[in-house]
C-alpha cells in the first residue's frame, strides 16, 4: 500500500481511495502517481515516465501533461499552489506531500484466512488473533466487505464470551453491529455481511429485523449454510425447523444446529425427538474434541442431560453434566457457559434425589467460575434454606434478589422470570412460580422465551403442578 494525505493506492489493483470512497481515475493514471509518490520528493523526469508507462509508443510529452492533469484533479490538486505534485520546469515532477507510507509485510488476503481459520476453531484463545488479523486486512482494504463481515463474527464471538455472565460486554456487541453494517453497506451483494448482522440483531433482542438480515442473506446466497444456521437462530417454530433442516442438508455434520431443532421439540413437549436430536449432538461433541474438527459442537451433554433428567433418569443426567464439564477445558468459546450450566443443572439434580452436599459443591463451584450467576445463586439460596440457617437465607435471598435485578437492568426480562419462578419454589411457592411463568409466555415477544422450562431441573416442581397442562401448552403454542 502507498498512503499519502488522504489516499491510498493499492498496487495490486492500481486503486485509488480516500476515506471510504474510490476515486474515479484509470488504473495507469493510479500506477503513475504510486510512481512518482513513491519516490518520496525525487524528481521523476519526463523521459523516464514516458519509457515506463508507453514503452515502444511514439508519443509526445502533451500526452504526459494531460495524464499529470488528470492526476491532479483526481485528488483535489493545483498545479499552481501544490499540494501534492510539484513540476520541476522542464524536468519532470515531484512528490512534495510530506513523507509517504509505502509498503506494508500484510498480505490482507492471508491475514483474512488467519482470522477465519482462528474463528472456526471456535478455540476463546484464538478470538483476539483473529479480531487482530481482521483488523489489518481492513486497515489494507478498507473497501474489501469480507473483511468488516470477519470483524464483525470476531467482535460476535467476543461478545458471546461475556453473554453467561450477569452484565454481558454490550460494547462488544455494537461494535459487531458497525462492522456488519459496514461490510452490507460496501457489499450489500455479501450474504456473511446480511447474515452475521442478522445474527448481532437477534442476539440485541431485535428479532425482526434480525430475520430480515438473515432471510435477505439466505435469498443472496442459498446454498450457504452458514447462513440458514443463522437464520435459525433467529427465527422460531416452524422456520426454525425447515432452516436447521436446510444448513444440515447442506452441511451434515454441524451439530450446533441440532441444538436450535432441539430447543423447539421441548418447547413443543415432543421429548424423545428432543431427546434424539440432543443425543446426535452429543456423539458429534465427543468426536470434535477427539478429532479436532472446526466448528465443535458444545452443550449438548447439558442438553441430553437435562431432557434425561426430566424423564427421572438422574443418574444418567448427571453422568452427562459431568462429560459437558470435562469437555470445558478444551477452551472453547461456549465451553465455560455450558460448564457453568452443567454445573448448576447437576447442583438441582443433586438436590432432587437428597445429595445436599453434591448439590451444595456443584452450585459453588458454578458461582466460583461465574460469579453472581443468577440460578447458582437460586440454588445456593435452596441449600440454605435446607440448613435452616437464618442469616444464611437472608444472604442468599438477598444475592437471588441483587442477580434478578441485575438481569432487569440489562434488559434479560425471560431470564429474570425464570429466575424468579426458580426463586418461587426454593420458597415453597409453586403456584407463584406458575403464575411467573405464565406471565412471561403471555408478555414475551414471539421466539424462545421459556423454552427450556419443561426440562429445567430448577423447575421441576412446576411439572407436578395442576397448572401444568396450560402452561405447557401455551409453550407449545408459542412453538407452533
Amino acid at each position: 500500500m502507498i498512503r499519502f494525505g488522504s489516499f491510498q493506492i493499492d498496487p495490486r489493483t492500481w486503486l485509488l481511495t480516500t476515506g471510504d470512497r474510490a476515486v474515479d481515475l484509470s488504473p495507469r493514471l493510479v500506477e503513475i502517481l504510486g510512481h512518482i509518490v513513491s519516490r518520496d520528493g525525487e524528481i521523476v523526469t519526463k523521459d523516464e515516465l514516458l519509457e515506463r508507462f508507453w514503452p515502444d509508443v511514439h508519443v509526445t510529452e502533451n500526452t504526459l501533461t494531460r495524464a499529470i492533469a488528470d492526476i491532479r484533479k483526481s485528488i483535489g490538486d493545483d498545479a499552481g499552489a501544490p499540494r501534492y505534485l510539484e513540476t520541476a520546469s522542464r524536468r519532470g515532477y515531484r512528490f512534495i506531500g510530506g513523507k509517504p507510507v509505502i509498503g506494508s509485510e500484510v498480505d490482507p488476503f492471508e491475514e483474512w484466512v488467519k482470522g477465519r481459520l482462528a474463528l472456526d476453531s471456535l478455540d476463546s484463545a484464538k478470538l483476539e488473533e483473529a479480531v487482530r488479523a481482521f483488523e489489518r486486512t481492513a486497515a489494507e482494504l478498507p473497501r474489501y466487505a469480507p473483511a468488516h463481515a470477519g470483524l464483525a463474527n470476531a467482535y460476535l464471538l467476543q461478545y458471546e464470551k461475556t453473554r453467561s455472565g450477569r452484565a454481558p460486554d454490550r460494547g462488544l456487541l455494537e461494535r459487531a453491529m458497525q462492522a456488519a453494517r459496514e461490510a452490507s453497506t460496501i457489499d450489500p451483494s455479501l450474504g456473511e455481511a446480511w447474515a452475521v448482522l442478522g445474527y448481532l440483531l437477534c442476539a440485541a433482542g431485535k428479532s425482526n429485523e434480525g430475520q430480515a438480515a438473515a432471510r435477505r442473506a439466505t435469498a443472496l446466497e442459498p446454498d450457504n449454510w452458514r447462513h440458514h444456521y443463522r437464520l435459525a437462530y433467529g427465527a422460531w417454530g416452524e422456520e426454525r425447523l425447515r432452516a436447521v433442516d436446510r444448513a444440515l442438508t447442506l452441511m451434515p455434520g454441524f451439530a450446533p444446529a441440532r441444538m436450535l431443532a432441539c430447543m423447539v421439540f421441548v418447547a413443543r413437549g415432543t421429548i424423545d425427538r428432543a431427546e434424539r436430536e440432543a443425543s446426535i449432538g452429543a456423539d458429534a461433541q465427543r468426536q470434535h474434541q477427539s478429532d479436532h474438527t472446526p466448528l465443535p459442537a458444545v452443550g449438548h451433554h447439558w442438553l441430553r442431560g437435562m431432557i434425561l433428567g426430566s424423564k427421572g433418569d438422574a443418574v444418567a443426567a448427571l453422568a452427562s453434566f459431568d462429560e459437558e464439564i470435562a469437555a470445558a477445558s478444551h477452551g472453547h468459546v461456549y465451553g465455560g457457559e455450558f460448564a457453568v450450566n452443567a454445573h448448576v443443572a447437576a447442583g438441582f439434580t443433586h438436590l432432587s434425589i437428597g445429595n445436599v452436599p453434591a448439590a451444595s459443591a456443584a452450585f459453588a463451584r458454578a458461582l466460583e467460575q461465574s460469579p453472581g450467576h443468577p440460578k447458582a445463586s437460586v440454588g445456593e439460596y435452596a441449600i440454605a434454606i435446607r440448613s435452616g440457617d437464618q442469616a444464611a437465607i437472608d444472604r442468599a435471598r438477598l444475592k437471588v434478589t441483587a442477580a434478578t435485578e441485575e438481569l432487569i437492568r440489562v434488559d434479560r426480562h425471560a431470564e429474570s422470570a425464570l429466575v424468579t419462578a426458580g426463586q418461587n419454589i426454593v420458597e415453597g411457592n409453586i403456584k407463584d412460580a406458575a403464575q411467573t411463568l405464565d406471565g412471561l409466555l403471555t408478555t414475551a415477544p414471539a421466539g424462545p422465551s421459556g423454552w427450556i422450562i419443561p426440562i429445567d431441573p430448577m423447575l421441576a416442581a412446576i411439572r407436578e403442578d395442576p397448572g401444568k397442562p396450560a402452561l405447557f401448552a401455551k409453550l407449545a403454542q408459542r412453538a407452533a
